[in-house]
């Protein structure tokens, strides 16, 4: 004698299964997922403005794209990144240091050890590097306020967008 399974138990159970699944696939991400992993960031509207604060003078800036650059990947651990221009081995890649302050917010300094550090980046880690907090998460992106304090009191402000692949 063969077992015959219950064909309306069998179609329940797949409806369940099918049901976590769809909602697991849909789950919205947390900061937790944007600590490790590999991500992007496109070059819109949305990460092209900056804002300059000095004493009671606000100044709005836009980011002047390069043309040959359509987005930035970021290979993320925990306490490092290495962000490449169009794709990983594309040209010399920056390499980051992460503090994390709190699970929603880190600090970021150029690693003077993995490469020669330009003025500019020098002049990021002189001032105590960019404090990056997460401000919403949508989808697949974390949208995000960048800020550098600099010594003299200049704040640089910048939101931005970083999406998981």
């Amino acid at each position: 004698m063969s077992y015959q399974p219950n064909m309306k138990l069998v179609k329940q159970y797949l409806f369940f299964i099918a049901l976590s699944a769809g909602l697991t696939a849909n789950a919205q991400l947390t900061c937790e997922d944007f600590k490790t992993g590999k991500f992007y960031i496109p070059l819109n509207e949305v990460n092209m403005d900056y804002r300059i604060e000095e004493n009671d003078s606000i100044t709005n800036l836009k980011y002047e794209k390069d043309s040959l650059v359509e987005k930035y990947i970021v290979v993320r651990k925990e306490k490092s990144q290495i962000e490449w221009k169009n794709g990983i081995g594309n040209g010399d890649p920056e390499h980051e240091i992460i503090e994390w302050i709190d699970d929603c917010t880190y600090r970021l300094k150029y690693d003077a050890s993995k490469s020669e550090l330009d003025e500019a980046k020098k002049w990021v880690n002189e001032n105590n590097g960019i404090v990056v907090t997460k401000s919403k998460i949508e989808g697949n992106c974390m949208f995000y306020i960048a800020t550098m304090t600099t010594k003299d009191g200049q704040v640089i402000s910048h939101e931005g967008v970083l999406c998981k692949e």
